[in-house]
């Protein structure tokens, strides 16, 4: 019996830990919408959209997360505001719980980073950890127009997204996007009405002639 026992132990002790497998999606949040992939939101013409949150999502397959909340929270980040517009991109506003910000984050460019620690994301589930890394207004299209925004590294070639375990740049996707489609005007109902009575008078006089 006692050697069925330690053969058992052995046996589990050979046997290789599970790693979870960690990936990460930055994305924009607008409206309660979160734009994962190639996502259209459709608003008035001319609105901007204000408190958009910039938001860097954890997903661990085969094991629980741990980087964003178990293991200290995100050192620093640097990430590039893009828009297929110039200029749609204000009032940025960073995490107030990282200590120091690099820029103003009035344009296109979000830093910020700690001396010590980090600041940590909330569970979204035992798979999926999520951090807000600060907010910004975006500036909508014209009638029937559209803009584009996406995110990406602020510099390829150096890492910016720093963990207590090391970067993890490589492991995250820049890109997801997010469109402001502007919906063509609808005339309102008086504007309806208004058109009827004209179309009216031009009949009638068509008639008498």
């Amino acid at each position: 019996m006692m050697r069925k026992l330690i053969s058992l132990m052995l046996l589990v002790a050979a046997m290789p830990s599970v790693q979870a497998e960690i990936s990460y999606d930055v994305f924009f949040r607008a409206n309660g919408v979160d734009a994962i992939g190639n996502t259209v939101l459709e608003v008035a013409p001319d609105t901007t959209v204000r408190g958009v949150e910039i938001i860097l999502r954890e997903e661990a397959t085969g094991g629980d997360t741990n980087g964003l909340t178990d293991g200290g929270g995100l050192r620093g980040y640097a990430i590039q505001l893009n828009s297929s517009v110039a200029d749609r991109f204000e009032n940025g506003t960073r995490n107030p719980n990282f200590q120091l910000s690099g820029t103003g984050n009035d344009g296109d460019t979000f830093t910020a980073f700690n001396f010590a620690g980090g600041t940590e994301g909330v569970t979204i589930s035992p798979t999926t950890a999520e951090l807000s890394l600060g907010t910004v207004d975006l500036i909508g299209p014209t009638v029937g127009g559209q803009v584009t925004f996406s995110l990406a590294d602020f510099d390829a070639n150096n890492p910016n997204f720093q963990l207590a375990s090391g970067s993890i740049d490589s492991l995250i996707n820049f890109g997801n996007t997010l469109t402001l489609s502007s919906v063509t005007a609808i005339p309102e109902p008086s504007s309806f009405a208004l058109i009827g009575t004209l179309g009216s008078v031009i009949l009638m006089r068509r008639r008498r002639r």
